[in-house]
């Protein structure tokens, strides 16, 4: 029998390894590019100059990369450059020590040099630092292949007088050479539009870090100066939001189409909007900033403030920035970071999108640590630093949107058509009394459609007019095109019934699709729970004594999604239609508190109905829709308070008045809000729907009656603790047997 026998073995990376971590770490030639600037930014570097020459022949094709910076030792090469994932930046960072210009290192993670091998085959680099040698290193990526191990690849490296950094001067220079792939026209057009948009163009004066970029054969594309077009926006948002998630914030309008206005608020808490998308109580982003420069892309507007359409595609997007340098990919050209494109397919006339912002999201590292590099420098690793950052971006762009609402253009008015109930139906009474004066000896000339009793009689007469286009009118009596005009109107009144109609069904599916969003919450997790106590029956049902918990479990679950499936049941749609009836308000207004009793649970909120008891003549449908989608709205809204707060809804029922009051302790709606919180798509929730605010409306039409925020007619009705908002339903006293609609 063999003695156990220890072993003692270390890691040996094979000298290919290299060549891994540059081919799929860094996915471009943009990305290698800005990675070598961030290094010159790290070394204090004021000036960074990109030289890119022989771009017509892969063979003379030179990529250089120049600046001032602190330079390094041969110690610093060895200890440092040469030491993959050393960990330098990053305890600089935690420690918050700071170079001689104030900053903290953008690299971390120590792979970054990495970077010139995706660039090219040969590296020379050339560095000094204050007082020293030039120090020379070069290599031939190439050799780092087969089966050597990376600790038995020498690398030359050489200190001489220097050649390069004379005098008193420092930096690092290096060149690549034998590019991997060519340069062509598309990719450096990219590398130009990266580099221009490298640096925040807000970016203060003093600490300024300036990017060059030399190109021979494409004099054109060598500015790389930060866009000037920030002045000519038609609309501008600057925010500051704390590390509570509180915002103070300035609007201006500049449009050439209106009128030109300021406004600003200070300790907007956007947590209330950002409630749903926060992945805590409380944000862990940190204090940022945010910028939006917001154009009209209509060709006139742009043109009348002197920029293109080109120019704006060029640079448009929202972009991430890191003490002044962004980070990609975020505000490159198809990614949706704040899904604004994405939110605007569902109204593209109500929200805007990456094409027609230059927005600026900035954040200084040290007060924001948790929000780190992925290692393909690819963007952030999306942890809740991230994705909370994401929320409060996303609900300050909401804040935006309220205004810049109510500030766009008119558009041209469209041709609407005439409602059912009222002009055809007095055409139709004009056209009764017109017949008793017609005649049937006074002929008049009609076109052939005109003679059909019907609609699809006019459809035939219109074909056979295709068929024959030069068809001569046709004479009739005065009578008989009377008679033809009641017909004609008695179709259409028809019609715009059947369109009321499909409307009214189209409504109540959408209302259902929003209360199942809210059902789909709670299902799978209810279900979960029914299952495991349904296996742990079938496990131990061998012994009576032991099944009682699974089973008292399993028959909660099941009540709960009972009661959860409430929620959709009274919006299922059947034919015929619902016909009108006599119903209890009050009770009506106690079942919408009912159905939302678990969310107001979840966050301790008091809710309840006051008032009398009242009976009127309506479908209950929409009614109970209007005032669950509204308690669900008020829940939503009181859930983000301060937990020390007053948190209550109350539905108020005022029998006299005519009116149903929904009252709530939340963060209210601001004016600008105010009068576009029942247009369809407006939202002010995160990952809201802007739909059940215009449905509810709608369907308060349907009854004869109507919504509308609170206003001085109601002033006695709203209660001293209601300080967010107050909707009112306005509904008809129907004592009459008819239906209702």
């Amino acid at each position: 029998m063999t003695s156990p026998q220890n072993h003692e073995f270390r890691f040996r990376p094979r000298a290919r390894l290299v060549s891994i971590l540059g081919e799929h770490l860094i996915s471009d030639h943009a990305v290698g590019l800005i990675e070598l600037v961030k290094n010159s930014y790290d070394a204090d570097a004021t000036e960074v100059t990109v030289e890119l020459t022989g771009l017509e022949d892969p063979e003379s094709t030179t990529i250089a990369v120049h600046d001032n910076g602190v330079g390094m030792t041969v110690d610093d090469i060895r200890d440092k450059w040469l030491s993959p994932a050393v960990d330098h930046k990053e305890r600089d960072k935690h420690e918050n020590r700071r170079t001689a210009f104030g900053r903290i290192p953008v690299g971390e993670k120590g792979v970054g040099r990495f970077a010139v091998h995706q660039l090219g085959r040969d590296l020379e680099m050339v560095t000094r630092a204050h007082g020293g040698p030039e120090v020379v290193l070069q290599l031939n990526w190439d050799a780092f292949v087969g089966d050597a191990f990376l600790d038995g690849m020498a690398v030359n490296v050489i200190e001489r007088d220097p050649e390069i950094f004379e005098r008193e001067s420092t930096g690092t220079r290096i060149v690549v050479r034998r590019p991997r792939s060519p340069w062509s026209p598309k990719l450096l057009r990219k590398v130009h539009r990266t580099l221009r948009r490298l640096q925040s163009p807000l970016a203060e004066e003093d600490t300024r870090f300036r990017v060059r970029l030399s190109c021979p054969e494409y004099p054109e594309l060598e500015n790389v100066d930060p866009t000037d077009m920030l002045p000519k926006a038609h609309y501008e948002f600057r925010a500051l939001i704390d590390e509570h998630g509180k915002c103070d914030m300035e609007y201006v309008c500049k449009h050439p189409a209106v009128r030109h206005r300021e406004e600003a608020e200070s300790s907007v808490d956007l947590t209330a909007s950002a409630r749903d998308e926060l992945q805590g109580d409380k944000p862990r982003s940190g204090p940022f900033w945010i910028n939006l420069y917001v154009w009209d892309r209509s060709k006139d507007h742009l043109q009348a403030s002197g920029v293109s359409r080109p120019e704006l595609d060029a640079l448009c997007g929202v972009s991430l920035f890191r003490d002044g340098l962004r980070v990609l990919p975020y505000g490159e050209a198809g990614d949706d970071w704040l899904l604004l494109d994405q939110e605007r397919i569902q109204a593209p006339a109500e929200r805007i999108g990456n094409n027609q912002v230059i927005g600026l999201v900035q954040f200084n590292q040290s007060a924001n640590l948790l929000l780190r590099d992925k290692t393909n420098r690819e963007g952030l690793i999306e942890n809740d630093a991230f994705l909370d950052l994401r929320a409060l971006v996303r609900a300050a762009i909401r804040q935006f949107t309220k205004y810049w609402k109510a500030d766009r253009p008119e558009k041209r008015p469209r041709q609407r058509a005439q409602p059912a109930g009222g002009s055809i139906r007095g055409a139709r009474a004009v056209a009764t009394a017109l017949k008793d004066s017609a005649s049937d000896d006074v002929a008049v000339s009609l076109p052939g459609e005109a003679l059909a009793d019907d609609a699809s009689d006019a459809r035939q007469a219109a074909e056979l007019d295709r068929e024959r286009p030069t068809r001569e009118p046709e004479i009739v009596t005065q009578r008989r095109a009377v008679d033809l005009l009641i017909a004609h109107l008695d179709g259409a009144e028809h019609s715009m019934r059947e369109r009321d109609h499909r409307l009214e069904v189209l409504l109540q599916l959408a209302g259902t699709g929003l209360a199942a969003e809210r059902v789909v919450h709670e299902f799978g997790r209810h279900v979960a729970q029914a299952w495991d106590a349904l296996r742990e029956i079938r496990r131990i049902r061998s012994s009576l004594e032991q099944i009682g918990a699974p089973i008292a479990t399993l028959g909660a679950a099941l009540e709960v999604l009972q009661s959860e499936f409430r929620v959709i049941a009274p919006y299922e749609f059947t034919r015929p239609a619902e016909r009108a009836r006599l119903v209890d308000v009050r009770e009506t207004a106690e079942l919408a508190i009912e159905l939302n009793r678990g969310l107001a649970a979840k966050h301790s909120i008091d809710c309840s109905v006051v008032g009398d008891s009242w009976q009127t003549r309506l479908r209950p449908t929409p009614l109970l829709q209007i005032l669950d989608n509204l308690v669900h709205n008020a829940c939503s809204w009181v859930a983000g308070v301060e937990e020390d707060a007053l948190r209550r809804v109350a539905i108020r029922v005022e029998p006299e008045e005519g009116k149903v009051l929904v009252l709530d302790s939340g963060p209210g709606i601001d004016g600008e809000a105010a009068s576009h919180v029942l247009d369809p798509f407006f939202t002010m929730k995160a990952g809201g729907k802007g739909l059940g605010l215009y449905i509810s409306s709608e369907l308060a039409k349907k009854l004869g009656g109507s919504l509308r925020l609170a206003d001085e007619r109601d002033a006695d009705l709203v209660a001293a603790w209601a300080t967010g908002a107050a909707f009112v339903l306005d509904l008809p006293w129907l004592e009459s047997e008819e239906t209702n609609g």
